[in-house]
């Protein structure tokens, strides 16, 4: 008869053998990989980053991130999973809709691997908070979509003395790049110094310019090869910046960054942002409108508006003129009928464009575009300023132009259409 077995059957890490059996066998494929080994594996295991954004480019990112056996993993979301984000979102599923998204997402990641540990944060990060809820934290991770936080998140990195991995994705275009902190002993420039000012065009969101879901999978991926790299210690010699667009030729282009700027007021040597982050005033740097997170509506804007539903009793009198200021795909997927379709941007270029009677009407996704080009109409006209009775409508329908016409804009847009007056109008 055989004595006792000598062979281990314990499934937990030892002194001797720091990994679990189930890690070992889990991370096998990377751990042979030139660079990495039981070392790397194991400060994978040990390490902690903060994810803020639990959306199109913090879905890949979380997913390899737990994947890959990144220790503790802590992210900050305050929205809920919805139906339009399942595109692009991997994360979130069906059966989730209207559950946390940083919920929705530790659930998933938990399901891939066991062995890491997830904190769900159902909060967004503040000037006020930033600092505390940040500072235990190996890596600041940025998968936002909102100008002011990704200031904000750098300026954190930067007090701190973080790594900041920051991406933006946006309709069929990308960029990701590694900020602060250094790479082999030479100090990264941090995002300000690479943009000091907001870019002209850099407030768009994928909610009203649209995205191809891959764009977001391929910059999300990206970021999670730069955190990954960071963390074994493998990061590149010199800071590049990846540039990524569906169409272009090569497909991912990269650019050396520039070295810190000595101007920079985060990093720079008489850098004025403070520990008090509250004092960088985000929403004015960023020239940031007030938006209802709920309705995704502009608040406070000027100018005069109305209901859906007092809307609704408007449509196709011969005395008012509606005019959709989506961009004509959009208005091709559904429409309001007595609509005449003139996009925003010919609007603002030339807003007699717009044929008047005694009442104008705009009208838009969600009532954010019709209040600009309202606005613009309003400016334009006078009662000496000659104004174009344009094409007629569909419907025939026709009246003498009015000298100075009412201009008003539908509150809530075709959100509020749907919600208050027609539930069948498809939303997108």
């Amino acid at each position: 008869m055989s004595g006792p077995s000598t062979v281990k059957t314990d499934a937990e890490s030892t002194p001797e053998r720091p990994l679990s059996l189930d890690e070992y066998e889990r991370y096998g494929r990377q751990m042979i990989m030139p660079g990495w080994g039981l070392p790397g594996q194991l400060r994978l295991k040990q390490a902690r980053v903060a994810v803020v954004g639990a959306g199109g480019l913090g879905c890949p990112v979380l997913q390899y991130l737990a994947g890959t056996g990144v220790g503790t993993i802590e992210i900050f979301d305050h929205d809920l999973v919805s139906k339009s984000n399942l595109h692009r979102q991997i994360l979130h599923t069906t059966e989730r809709i209207g559950m946390s998204k940083a919920v929705s997402a530790s659930l998933a990641m938990q399901s891939l691997n066991p062995n890491v540990r997830v904190i769900p944060r159902e909060e967004a990060i503040q000037p006020s908070t930033a600092l505390a809820r940040l500072r235990d934290s190996d890596i600041i991770i940025d998968c936002t979509d909102r100008p002011m936080t990704r200031y904000l998140l750098n300026d954190a990195a930067v007090r701190l003395g973080k790594p900041l991995v920051s991406g933006a994705a946006i309709s069929s275009a990308g960029q990701w790049a590694v900020y602060g902190g250094s790479a082999k002993g030479q100090k990264r420039a941090c995002y300000r110094c690479l943009w000091p000012a907001l870019l002209p065009g850099a407030a768009g969101r994928c909610e009203d310019v649209g995205v191809w879901g891959v764009v977001t999978g391929m910059v999300g991926t990206g970021m999670a090869s730069e955190v990954i790299k960071l963390l074994l210690g493998n990061e590149d010699p010199n800071p590049l910046l990846h540039i990524f667009h569906l169409g272009g030729v090569p497909l991912v282009r990269t650019i050396k960054m520039k070295p810190p700027s000595p101007k920079c007021k985060a990093c720079g040597p008489d850098a004025t942002i403070t520990d008090d982050l509250a004092e960088a005033d985000y929403d004015e740097f960023c020239e940031a409108v007030l938006v209802d997170e709920l309705t995704g509506e502009v608040v406070g804007a000027p100018g005069e508006r109305v209901g859906a539903k007092d809307f609704a009793s408007l449509i196709g009198k011969g005395d008012v003129i509606v005019v959709d200021t989506r961009p004509e795909i959009e208005y091709g997927i559904a429409s309001i009928p007595h609509t005449l379709n003139i996009p925003l941007d010919r609007i603002l270029s030339n807003p007699l464009e717009v044929p008047t009677r005694q009442e104008v009407i705009f009208l838009c996704r969600q009532g954010n575009d019709s209040q600009l080009a309202a606005s613009a109409l309003r400016a334009a006209l006078t009662p000496d300023t000659p104004v174009s009775t344009g094409e007629a409508l569909a419907d025939g329908a026709g009246a003498p132009a009015a000298a100075v016409p009412r201009v008003r804009d539908v509150r809530g847009g075709l959100r509020a259409w749907a919600r208050d007056v027609d539930p069948s109008f498809p939303l997108y």
